[in-house]
């Protein structure tokens, strides 16, 4: 009896290894597929492609909303062999406009022989004037409900047509992946929001905040972070934009930031002296005074001085130390106070989380004005403390004695 469950066990134990081993059933060999890198969405703009195809007949009942710019990767085996002194890219891109995105994607696929597939997605990018007159809401519809399509694909928005931004690229570089890798140089530079996924946008548009979008704009075949996208609560769409000094202090007034520089001068002789960040924190702290609402800002750094062109090679004295740390802890609260003079006056928009903190802080309060919160905090006073821990400064010759 024994012998028989023994073999049994034994049996049983064979079949889940070979089912574990064996390869899935709705796989397709990768030759087979176009694998979605990323995807830019523009207003309706035909390319010169779409044009030539509806003039041959090649078209569908549509409503002209908007233009689908899809970059598929390319399998290794199938970009064939390069021409000499030319460069094969890995990528191709293919753009479909119409007024339904999942629609478009299956147009797609009476050009190609090839399977799209939505596993590998990495960025959506969304061009300015598109985001401006049409909800995010009803622009992420789509990937949001597609099974295939992770919900950690990052959302960014262009300055510009975002289908440039994924047109060209330096030799060997996919732009999709280039957009992705390049959040995590946030360690190097403030001037990097955090990376935000479809799935970080869902509460912020469904309770009507206001919250912000790393802004992409293109120069020939590079692509470059330039400061911030303002996506407004109350309309749901983009408001306007935070340049990279804006950027700066946002960062600051959130305590996001993983590392950076603040360039500032030398009160003596107006020299250049950099503070190179390796910590930051920000609390902020919500008052409330009958229908009064104010907010205080605590932002503490630490890090050293990587840069200073008055010492000549010589020790840092400790009076000079004194000047520099004010005149830097100085040029962080001007871009704290430039930032929220911003949100306020120009784009009526909390996306620093002021409003978090005073429901928080403050919930019966927060109650009261969470439906018009971007109108009320244009009006809120705000005051700045900021504190630098200078732990390092430099080679040993330019040490603080």
């Amino acid at each position: 009896m024994k012998r028989i469950l023994k073999r049994g066990c034994s049996l049983s134990l064979l079949i889940v290894v070979c089912l574990l081993l064996s390869s899935c059933w709705s796989s397709s060999p990768i030759e087979d597929v176009n694998m979605e890198a990323g995807v830019a969405l523009d207003i309706a703009d035909e390319t010169e492609t779409e044009q030539d195809f509806t003039q041959k007949g090649g078209d569908y009942p549509k409503r002209y909303k908007v233009s689908c710019t899809y970059q598929f990767l390319i399998p290794q085996g199938a970009i064939g062999s390069k021409k000499e002194g030319g460069q094969s890219k890995n990528y191709y891109n293919a753009t479909e406009t119409g007024d339904s995105i999942f629609e478009a994607v299956r147009e797609l696929s009476l050009r190609s022989s090839r399977l799209p597939i939505g596993h590998h997605l990495k960025t959506i990018v969304i061009g300015e004037e598109l985001a401006r007159t049409t909800k995010l809401s009803e622009l992420i519809e789509f990937f949001s409900r597609d099974n295939d399509i992770r919900p950690s694909v990052l959302l960014l928005i262009s300055k510009g047509k975002a289908r440039d931004v994924f047109r060209d690229s330096l030799p060997g570089q996919t732009p999709a992946f280039v957009l992705n890798g390049t959040f995590n140089n946030r360690k190097r530079i403030t001037r990097i929001w955090e990376p935000v996924s479809m799935a970080k946008v869902v509460g912020p548009l469904h309770g009507h905040s206001s919250f912000a979008l790393q802004n992409v704009i293109v120069s020939g075949k590079e692509v470059k972070f330039s400061g911030v996208a303002v996506i407004k609560g109350s309309t749901g769409k983009l408001g306007g934009f935070l340049d990279e000094a804006g950027l700066d202090g946002l960062i600051w007034l959130t305590g996001k930031g993983k590392g950076g520089a603040v360039k500032t001068y030398n009160p003596d002789n107006n020299k250049l002296v950099t503070y190179e960040i390796t910590g930051m924190d920000s609390k902020i702290k919500a008052s409330v005074k009958g229908d009064k609402i104010s907010f205080h800002v605590s932002m503490e750094s630490k890090g050293r001085i990587a840069e200073t062109y008055f010492t000549g090679g010589k020790r840092l004295q400790d009076g000079t130390l004194k000047k520099v740390r004010k005149a830097i802890q100085k040029k962080v609260q001007e871009l704290a106070e430039t930032t929220v003079h911003k949100m306020q006056h120009e784009l009526q928009a909390d996306v620093a989380g002021f409003g978090k903190i005073l429901q928080i802080q403050h919930p019966s309060v927060w109650n009261k004005v969470k439906e018009n919160w971007d109108e009320v905090f244009s009006h809120a006073p705000v005051t700045y403390e900021v504190k630098l821990n200078i732990e390092d400064y430099g080679a040993s010759s330019t040490t603080s004695e």
